[in-house]
């Protein structure tokens, strides 16, 4: 036998009697019959895998297992019990089952259930983004661990795994949390006409426009770069926040939209929003689709349409532009005439790119960009407009930031406390269950967003946590390891969480698999106890083939964590 093939076979022995986390998330959307279930089952036991993290609970609300506190999710086979089924195939072939929900993010931009009988249970952040769960409020934390710990007391799970462990809004402006804050920690909660008048101080991410010519400012920042402004051209208004307001919008600057929106729609003007072919090419639709679901929160229902399209829109529509950078001739002239025959538009981070059409000039009435802004910001009214009103509060950088770092702590602790009674009760009713958590791979990106994984680990309430390294440069994924080492040397409780797709042309396709190939042997290299694949539907039969033949050519029980 060559010597190469030789310890080829020693090493894949070796690899075979020690214990290895091989995992892949997977939707459960992806099971809503038995057959479909076989399916998957059938490529996760080809591959090698020998664990699988199944999402169960997402939608809105909707879950894919038998529970007493929200419904079975639409489309499952009637008298079929997904969870359920999965963990019985999956038991006969030595693959372990983990339940994984997603706990922050609702997954709807529509309030569905959960929401429906508790809209308070929701971040209130003025209007801006998506919906997300309140961990500051005792009752979310208590409703989702006991959804959590039902469905580990009715079915044989091997773990149950938190996602989306964290916040997205920066604020919430709900009364409960600015009054615990305030309590807990001396500030003043922000109520009444301090939400709804400026100034108001939020985390601006912005590509300004600037130098404006026809364009009235209402507001500015700090450094007196414009915010918000106004510019009338022909029949028509053209209302421009300049950041990215879709994803920060304080309460005062909803109110200022609203204002707008209820004169534009009066007589039931219908509320469209667009981008065009050449901003979605190089930044694709996220703008796009923040823009819609605040524009829902706000109580408008925006249709979509191809930029195509302006030039057909009724007289005295409204008309939105998220983050539309680049702007063809030919829609830059479509968009005046709208405007000027009566059309309403919103601009929200402006065309930067497409500035120097003297069409996209006269729109905005601005000549020019500004310098990039990403950093906390004082939006100020300049009293020129009923839109944007001014109160008579204060606001200062300085204070503010002392502020955040209290709040980061506030927000930090309700999603810590939801983990820590999930563990408390998880271990009670089955010590040998695994409790686990997709969390951000930078220490910096996850302090972000207020997810102390640091701390769990160190306070032993969870048994793993798995890094969503999901960067495609390898050498990126190596100071992401280096950093997981000065907490976890061993790498005993942080299994990296490893991308197999990756986006091209607008399109989420699998990985090149040497790219593939490359970051897992490099988590071997660095002595991990495994990895988890993001998702199964990119694990096409070429994966496939190299799982099975090169990654985990044989069998091997899945890694769990040593006992403390």
């Amino acid at each position: 036998m060559p010597l190469a093939l030789l310890l080829s076979v020693v090493c894949a022995s070796a690899r075979a009697s020690t214990p290895e986390l091989r995992g892949v998330w997977m939707h459960a959307t992806q099971i809503k019959t038995p057959s479909l279930a076989d399916e998957a089952i059938a490529r996760i036991e080809r591959a090698n895998l020998n664990t699988v993290f199944l999402l169960v609970w997402y939608w809105g609300g909707q879950a894919f297992f038998q529970n007493s506190l929200c419904p079975m999710a639409e489309g499952v086979q009637a008298g079929y019990d997904p969870l359920g089924y999965m963990i019985e195939q999956c038991h006969k072939r030595d693959i372990k089952v983990h339940a994984w929900f997603v706990n922050g993010s609702y997954g709807s931009q529509a309030v569905r259930h959960v929401l429906d009988k508790h809209l308070d249970w929701a971040v209130q952040d003025g209007g801006a983004g998506a919906l997300w769960y309140d961990f500051g409020k005792p009752q979310v934390r208590r409703f989702q661990s006991d959804l959590m710990i039902e469905c580990l007391r009715k079915y044989d799970l091997d773990g149950i795994h938190f996602d989306y462990i964290r916040y997205g809004p920066q604020q919430c402006y709900c009364g409960y949390c600015q009054e615990t804050f305030a309590r807990r920690y001396g500030f003043e909660p922000m109520t009444g006409d301090g939400l709804t008048t400026l100034p108001a101080a939020a985390d601006i991410t912005a590509n300004p426009l600037a130098k404006p010519t026809t364009a009235v400012v209402l507001a500015d920042f700090s450094d007196g770069t414009p915010a918000i402004a106004m510019n009338k051209l022909g029949e028509g208004p053209a209302l421009l926040l300049n950041w990215h307001a879709e994803n920060e919008m304080p309460p005062a600057v909803a109110e200022t939209v609203k204002l707008a929106f209820g004169v534009w729609t009066t007589g039931g003007a219908q509320v469209h929003i667009a981008t065009t072919a050449a901003t979605r090419s190089e930044y694709g639709t996220g703008s796009l689709e923040a823009a819609r679901a605040t524009l829902t929160r706000l109580g408008y229902r925006p249709k979509s349409i191809p930029a195509e399209q302006i030039a057909g829109l009724p007289v005295g529509s409204v008309l939105v532009l998220p983050a539309v950078y680049i702007i063809p001739e030919n829609t830059a002239r479509d968009l005046e005439q709208f405007v000027r025959k009566g059309g309403k538009l919103l601009i929200i981070d402006g065309p930067v790119k497409s500035m120097s059409l003297p069409a996209v000039q006269r729109i905005t009435g601005f000549a020019g960009t500004g310098r990039y802004i990403k950093r906390l910001e004082i939006i100020r009214s300049t009293g020129r407009s009923p839109l944007v009103p001014r109160g008579k509060h204060h606001l200062d950088l300085a204070h503010w930031r002392r502020r955040m770092a209290k709040w980061a702590e506030f927000r930090k602790l309700g999603v810590t406390e939801l983990v820590r009674d999930v563990y408390r009760r998880a271990k009670g009713l089955k010590p040998n269950v695994q409790v686990s958590a997709a969390v951000f791979s930078s220490l910096e990106s996850a302090d972000s967003v207020y997810q102390d994984w640091p701390r769990w680990l160190r306070e032993k309430t969870i048994d793993f946590v798995v890094p969503m390294a999901y960067t495609q440069d390898t050498a990126e994924l190596a100071r992401r390891i280096a950093e997981w080492k000065t907490l976890d040397p061993q790498l005993q409780r942080i299994i990296p969480g490893l991308s197999i797709y990756q986006e091209t042309g607008g399109q989420t396709t699998t990985r090149n698999l040497n790219l593939i190939r490359s970051q897992h042997r490099l988590c071997r290299q660095q002595g991990a106890h495994g990895v988890n694949f993001f998702s199964l539907q990119y694990l096409n039969d070429p994966l496939i083939w190299v799982c099975c033949t090169e990654f985990f050519p044989v069998k091997a029980p899945a890694y769990t964590p040593p006992r403390r």
